[in-house]
């Protein structure tokens, strides 16, 4: 602060240019996730994301790995994880969809460090598919 103390640090949202208060929230980012759902999220898929059987689910996995990280549990070493992910996808799998032995429990870290694996081609997916399938299985 400067001055006489009631100056606020201010910042610009990168999205409209609006002035906001250090650590405020600007409300256009409401408006642009209502527009991507609306607009472009598979809207089959997101009804199974937001269904009671997933919430379970979710819940299932979650207590299977503790809570932590069960990708970082393999590497050596501790993280709490926060997402379930698909081992095999839904597209590529539907039929194991709610399955919880094609489930993990990740940090939102490792699951993009995943989904960038899973990006690089073919190859790449099948062997850390394969890695994901032994870690949950113990292997």
């Amino acid at each position: 602060m400067r001055g006489g103390g009631d100056e606020m640090l201010m910042k610009i949202c990168a999205n409209c240019g609006r002035k906001l208060r250090q650590g405020e929230r600007c409300g256009c980012h409401n408006d642009r996730h209502k527009l991507y759902n609306a607009e472009r999220r598979d809207q089959d898929k997101n009804q199974f994301y937001h269904s009671a059987h997933w919430a379970r689910l979710v819940e299932a996995v979650k207590a299977r790995a503790n809570g932590l990280d069960e990708y970082a549990l393999a590497q050596g070493y501790f993280e709490t994880g926060n997402t379930v992910h698909h081992i095999y996808t839904v597209d590529e799998r539907p039929d194991l969809k709610l399955s919880i032995d094609n489930l993990i429990f990740l940090s939102a870290a490792n699951h993009n460090r995943i989904h960038r694996e899973y990006a690089k081609d073919a190859v790449s997916k099948k062997i850390l598919q394969a890695k994901l399938y032994g870690i949950i299985r113990r292997e």
